[in-house]
């Protein structure tokens, strides 16, 4: 494992103990990559930046969960920004009609 990969892991480990230093070093590592992603899906620089804070904030409460063996805590973090980013692309479901009966 590179050292910046390492590096990423063990501010996950900080993480997940609740040192938020680390979290915050984390988010400057990663923040304008995750930005640039969640921009090409959405378009949208304010949308975009609020899917990067909550993605951030959710990795903060979820890295007792992280698995450096399934990925880097980019790849980890770049799947939690898309799945908010895709979940806000979709448009809101309607409800559908009640259907007659026969």
């Amino acid at each position: 494992m590179s050292l910046p990969l390492a590096a990423d892991v063990r501010l996950v480990e900080r993480m997940a103990v609740g040192d938020r230093e680390a979290h915050e070093e984390l988010c400057e590592r990663h923040r304008l990559s995750l930005y640039a992603q969640v921009y090409a899906l959405l378009v949208d620089a304010a949308a975009a930046e609020k899917v990067v804070e909550e993605a951030l904030e959710r990795a903060w409460h979820a890295a007792k969960e992280f698995n450096p063996g399934a990925g880097s805590a980019f790849a980890w973090l770049s799947e939690i920004a898309r799945s908010i980013a895709q979940r806000r692309r979709q448009p809101p479901q309607r409800p559908r009609p009640p259907t007659a009966s026969p």
